[in-house]
């Protein structure tokens, strides 16, 4: 039985038959649902996209929320729309879509950017297909006027052929998928799209960063790809992203499930830490067995619960909870694989040794069940 929902919502603009669903589906790796929109005022205006992914009791849903057929409108009525779909939806970003091979006069575009900007939301201007015209170069330099038009104090940077405008919107264009010109003899295969999910990443905020690589959980190219630049986004040694990624079959899991943890309870967790931490640095003391034992600050007794079961869903077989006091708690599991062992290790020291305390013990484990008790 599921016992918590958890969603994503993304916003996609632009024209019909510009490669969205192509783009959309490139990034996720998944296959979208088209499902009834139950947005109140402006559903006959909306599609609605989605894709899930279970992990132990929770589900993760992605939204897709695609607003076709808005170039032609004026811009009291787009700004009207697009405030209203903000309002409703929450998106963690938009994204916007313009294909050379139907290029149009984009000056809604923005009035998108400035509603978004309102509301905080990034924004990613895409120019897709971009071999199936010769014009690609002239959407870019468009979206660049656009972009500039609204935030005319911010300078432009660019790594590898994304051009970003800080954390408020980047430019770039892809190639979801082969193009094939059998005229002419040419082949060219899919570019642009891990850079895109990559720029993205790095431009959203701590929560948002780790819902958005929810939604690219799935694309293993993305984080084969680029586990060079991500071991960056993430302050870690390459080799180390690597071996840990390669070496647990729960690496986003682990990844995602524990930072999700770390956010839920940061806030209520304050008080108790003057600088924000939920866990101390992290130490290793060595030895052959395969426990790990966590120290959680916290006046709430159903976190150090979530987080055993969340070691459990990632393979610990057996733990041991003590309270040191009112609101310090120790948690030591065990498991009996190693290598799962070393990849969770690995993983708390991934996740910054300014919060979390991770050590190895020698004390027997009671069976997992009577953490709960």
């Amino acid at each position: 039985m599921v016992d918590n929902l958890r969603q994503t919502n993304l916003l996609l603009c632009g024209s019909a038959r510009v490669g969205k669903s192509t783009l959309v589906n490139a990034i996720c790796q998944r296959k979208l649902t088209k499902t009834s929109a139950s947005l109140n005022s402006i559903s006959k205006s909306v599609e609605r996209y989605s894709y899930e992914c279970t992990d132990g009791k929770t589900v993760h849903e992605t939204v897709i929320w695609d607003s076709p057929g808005i170039e032609s409108w004026n811009e009291d009525d787009v700004r009207s729309y697009m405030a209203t779909l903000i309002e409703q939806t929450q998106p963690l970003c938009m994204i916007y879509c313009a294909s050379p091979g139907s290029f149009a006069i984009l000056e809604h575009v923005a009035w998108l950017l400035s509603e978004c900007y309102k509301k905080n939301i990034f924004c990613a201007l895409v120019c897709t297909n971009m071999w199936a015209g010769k014009n690609r170069q002239v959407v870019v330099n468009e979206f660049r006027r656009l972009v500039q038009s609204v935030h005319p104090n911010i300078k432009p940077t660019e790594e590898d052929g994304v051009i970003y405008y800080r954390n408020v919107a980047l430019v770039t264009m892809v190639n979801s998928r082969e193009y094939v010109d059998e005229e002419f003899g040419v082949r060219k295969d899919p570019s642009g799209v891990n850079e895109l999910i990559f720029g993205i990443a790095k431009c959203l905020n701590r929560d948002f960063m780790f819902a958005w690589f929810r939604t690219v959980s799935q694309n293993t190219s993305f984080w084969k790809k680029m586990s060079s630049k991500l071991s960056g986004l993430l302050h870690v040694p390459v080799d180390t992203f690597n071996s840990f990624r390669e070496g647990a079959s729960t690496f986003l899991d682990c990844l995602l499930d524990i930072s999700s943890f770390e956010s839920e309870y940061a806030v209520s967790n304050n008080m108790n830490n003057s600088d924000g931490r939920i866990f101390d640095d992290a130490e290793i003391i060595g030895t052959p067995q395969n426990q790990l034992k966590f120290t959680l600050h916290s006046e709430h007794l159903q976190a150090i619960h979530q987080l055993a079961q969340t070691l459990a869903n990632l393979g610990a077989i057996s733990s041991k909870t003590n309270t040191e006091s009112t609101s310090v708690f120790t948690l030591t599991v065990e498991f009996d694989n190693k290598q799962r062992h070393d990849a969770i290790y690995d993983l708390c020291k991934l996740m910054s040794s300014e919060q979390i305390i991770c050590s190895i013990e020698n004390d027997t484990c009671c069976d997992f069940g009577s953490v709960f008790k």
